[in-house]
């Protein structure tokens, strides 16, 4: 009897599966890799800072740099759009909310210093107006205006609804190429029947700012 030929199909299959061995052995060594580099990544101390109080925040107080602390906290991302990575942008503003040791400070704790005016009380209102109204939009927070309504009827009479008023806030929509009709100012006055004749003569479209000089 002859010698018996190897059958190259079994050969070739012992070949084959060795190879899947090599390359299911490889591709595991892959995933633990990413597995590690995941896990590390995800025990690596946060890179952002954000501010958070160092000591209870009462609504009305001024922030002081000695209030804020930056800390390394990793946030989801619709988090850490409220929140503040730089220290100045907090500072100087005015909380509106109570906020307690260590609570992250977010852009809803706190508003502008320019209306650090109206924590004193009082009721804000904004009005917009045509420029030639507003004095063409020359005025800055803390500057005090006499709020004057027109009539019209025969007589065209004037009345003066609101007297001393605080401009609170400007939001002139100029700029460089293009100049408002009309500028949105924000007041503060001490009554609310005061803001609500203001709420009224702006409705009809008959409001005229006088800028009020020397008085404090």
């Amino acid at each position: 009897m002859g010698a018996t030929e190897p059958r190259s199909g079994a050969g070739t299959s012992r070949r084959a599966a060795r190879t899947r061995v090599v390359a299911g052995a490889a591709l595991c060594g892959v995933a633990a890799t990413g597995l590690w580099w995941a896990f590390e990544q995800s025990a690596a101390e946060p890179q952002t800072y954000f501010a958070i109080a160092r000591t209870q925040l009462a609504p009305g107080v001024t922030v002081d740099a000695a209030d804020v602390a930056l800390v390394p906290i990793r946030l989801p991302a619709e988090v850490a759009a409220t929140g503040f990575d730089n220290r100045d942008d907090v500072v100087g503003n005015l909380i509106v909310g109570t906020v307690h040791p260590g609570e992250l400070l977010t852009r809803s704790d706190v508003t502008s210093p320019r209306f650090a005016h109206a924590a004193q009380g009082g009721y804000a209102i904004s009005v917009e107006l045509d420029r030639s109204r507003a004095l063409n939009g020359l005025l800055g927070p803390g500057e005090r205006v006499e709020v004057v309504a027109t009539h019209h009827s025969e007589s065209m009479e004037a009345t003066v609804v609101a007297s001393n008023a605080r401009v609170l806030d400007v939001d002139d929509r100029s700029d460089a190429q293009h100049l408002a009709a009309t500028v949105t100012i924000t007041l503060q006055v001490r009554d609310l029947s005061v803001a609500t004749d203001v709420a009224a003569a702006a409705d009809a479209g008959a409001v005229t700012l006088i800028r009020t000089w020397g008085i404090p």
